[in-house]
């Protein structure tokens, strides 16, 4: 028992030394700051407050006549920060208010906003996340004051990384991000319904991707700079499909076009547009074959219809215009021109064989012989 009495003795024996020496008085800081509160050996240590030359001011723990523990410093231009402290650095669990109305609440790590924090900025939007050196950095959720937020990875304080941005409105992105912009590969479902599943650079589809209509239409291709540029299909809701080059979101260069009632187009576009040469293919077996212009037969044709007759001549606004040659299955043979699709001018037959049959002239498609 006596030994235990000696042991209880000595171990409280420090505490009531240390408690001894602890005093009240004042203290200048190495910056000229006046200090006043507790003291060890000559020290702040302990609780107390200083006001500095600059006008900042500091109340709470000291050790060793360093900020440590918990105290409030206040800044002059207004900015406060009141938490943990060590060794005269923030640090550890603390509330930071900025001169500009941000308010951050969290880790601190050697003056920095470091570990998991919450700013809450002026304009009323909210961080939730990671920090490393007071930046954005890892996996955080950033809200803004209209109900948008972006959740996902950081980096140098922009978005970088793999995440997920709504906008509120049915509108998102679920992708990778570089530098605040989307880049690599990304789902983004627009309000209205359409969704895009692909390629991105520069904020922008960029690569191959799928484009998804809300009313049943897809693309399925390259895109440059957001717009369907390059080889791609477009299928239709209704049956219809196009296969081939795209400009600007619009069918340009060479393609084939199928329409569900089973023509079929192989030529060039231009505009959306069947223009330049191209082959027509119908579904009841007529082939036009020669140049479009604007989606309408232009220039120089040559059809072979169902039937097995043929005619060559020129089309000028979808109707035949100018020189034409017309052969049918027999192969009686037509020598003439028409004017707005009705025959016009000179003219001449000739049977199977050649002979000439009959020769005249046409006048807005009456037929006069010599």
């Amino acid at each position: 028992m006596r030994n235990l009495y000696i042991a209880i003795i000595l171990s409280v024996f420090p505490v009531l030394s240390y408690a001894q020496k602890i005093e009240t008085g004042s203290y200048i800081t190495k910056d000229g700051g006046q200090y006043y509160g507790e003291l060890f050996r000559g020290k702040p240590y302990g609780k107390g407050k200083t006001i500095y030359k600059n006008g900042d001011t500091y109340e709470g723990e000291y050790e060793k006549g360093k900020r440590q523990g918990t105290g409030t410093y206040t800044f002059a231009d207004g900015e406060k920060y009141t938490g943990q402290w060590f060794q005269d650095q923030q640090h550890g669990q603390g509330i930071y208010i900025f001169k500009n109305g941000n308010r951050y609440d969290g880790l601190w790590y050697k003056d920095y906003q470091q570990g998991h924090g919450r700013m809450y900025y002026y304009n009323g939007d909210i961080y939730d996340g990671t920090w490393v050196n007071d930046q954005r950095v890892g996996l955080g959720k950033y809200i803004f004051s209209n109900g948008a937020f972006y959740d996902g990875m950081w980096k140098g304080d922009k978005k970088n990384g793999h995440g997920r941005f709504d906008w509120g409105d049915g509108s998102s992105f679920t992708g990778d991000w570089v530098n605040n912009v989307k880049e690599g590969k990304g789902i983004y479902i627009y309000s209205d319904g359409d969704e895009y599943n692909g390629d991105w650079k520069n904020d922008l589809q960029n690569g191959k991707g799928v484009y998804k209509f809300k009313d049943g239409d897809c693309y399925e291709g390259e895109y440059l700079d957001g717009e369907r540029t390059g080889q791609g299909i477009f299928s239709y809701k209704n049956g219809d499909k196009y296969t081939g080059h795209f400009l600007k979101g619009q069918k340009s260069g060479f393609g084939t076009m199928t329409w569900h009632n089973g023509d079929i187009y192989v030529g060039n576009w231009e505009r959306d547009l069947q223009n330049g040469q191209g082959k027509l293919t119908k579904k009841n077996k007529d082939v036009i074959e020669g140049q479009f212009r604007d989606g309408k037969v232009e220039g120089l044709v040559i059809i072979h219809f169902g039937d097995g007759s043929r005619f060559k001549g020129t089309y000028h606004n979808g109707k035949r215009n100018g020189d034409a040659v017309e052969e049918d299955a027999s192969g009686k043979r037509f020598e003439g021109s028409y004017k707005n699709d009705v025959r016009d001018g000179k003219f001449i037959e000739r049977d199977s064989n050649g002979n000439i049959t009959a020769r005249g002239f046409y006048e807005n498609g009456n037929r006069h012989t010599n």
